[in-house]
Parts: C-alpha cells; structure tokens; sequence
C-alpha cells in the first residue's frame, strides 16, 4: 500500500471511531439530560406558582394547570418569549385563579437568555419580577402608561418582558376558569 492510500485508509478508520465514540456518549448522557431539563422546569413551575402541589401539562412547554393534593386547579402557568435586544426573553407566569400574578420568572443565560451582561440580564433579577407581583392587566412600562419600571439602559429587555407577560396572560386567560 503506498503512502497516500494509507493515509486515507488511517483517516477512516479514526473518523469511523471517533463518531462510534461520539454516539456511544450522546446516548449514555441524552436520558440525564432529559431528565435534568425536567427537573428544572419543574423547580421554575413551582417558584411561580408556589400554592400547587404538581402540575399538569395543557399545551407542550407552554401551559401548565397548576394542582393542590386533591387535584383542583390552583392556578396556571404560562411561558412565553418576546424578542428582546439579543434574542427571545423567555419568561414563566404563574396566575392565580382571580387572574393576578402570583409569580415570574425570567430564563437565566443558561435557560436561553442571550441579553447583554450587566444590563440586560438584570431581567433576571427579583427586584424586577416582583413589580409584577399583584397585576393583572395593563402590564406595559412606565414610560408606555403601566406600573413597571424598565432597567436603566435594557429598556428592549424590560418591554420585552412586559409584553412576552401581557401577550401570555391574553392568550391563556379562558385556562383560569377551576
């Protein structure tokens, strides 16, 4: 065999390997991370929506009906994104029955969030939730005639999460009947 067929032939073989290698560990760790993922999404469930029990899954990665011990609905939980300055703001809302919102979550960098560090992933701050804590319509900035105050210098982020809220709300409102 000349230098050149073997140098084609040992590029094969370590191609053929290399990718046998690589599905093998896809499929050991693709059950894990699984699992981790639903694991987290059910910690955020409960962090907005802290008076369920469980929760039910209504519309795939979208709504969630959250449920106490004997199974009555609780509240519900909604995920939404809008298009902030880097990307999707994916936000959980967590609604009581009366429609108010008793929760919010804004995804972390590790969740999705592409915003700029320092600015706009204080999105992901609580001091920044919790102005959303107790409403229940005309969710917009201040600066648009509602009653959250945007980030200083990540106003796209802060509508962003407004609006991905009041988009989330109207959408899924008629979920909030027990």
């Amino acid at each position: 065999m000349n230098s050149r067929t073997w140098m084609v032939v040992s590029l094969l073989i370590t191609c053929l390997v290399a990718g046998f290698a690589l599905a093998e560990v896809f499929a050991m760790t693709k059950p894990k991370i699984e699992q981790q993922k639903i694991d987290a999404t059910n910690s955020a469930l409960g962090q907005v929506l802290a008076t369920a029990q469980s929760f039910k899954e209504i519309t795939k990665d979208s709504l969630w009906y959250g449920l106490n011990q004997s199974g009555a609905k609780t509240g519900i939980v909604i995920r939404s994104a809008r298009r902030g300055y880097g990307g999707p703001v994916p936000v959980l809302v967590g609604l009581d029955l009366a429609g108010r919102i008793v929760g919010l979550k804004v995804a972390s960098p590790a969740e999705g969030l592409k915003e700029t560090p320092g600015l706009g992933l204080k999105a992901t701050e609580d001091w920044f939730a919790r102005q959303f804590v107790g409403l229940d319509s005309a969710i917009a900035l201040k600066q648009e005639g509602g009653t959250i105050d945007a980030i200083s210098g990540a106003t796209i982020t802060s509508r962003a999460v407004a609006r991905g809220v009041a988009q989330a709300i109207s959408k899924y409102s008629e979920h909030l009947k027990p």
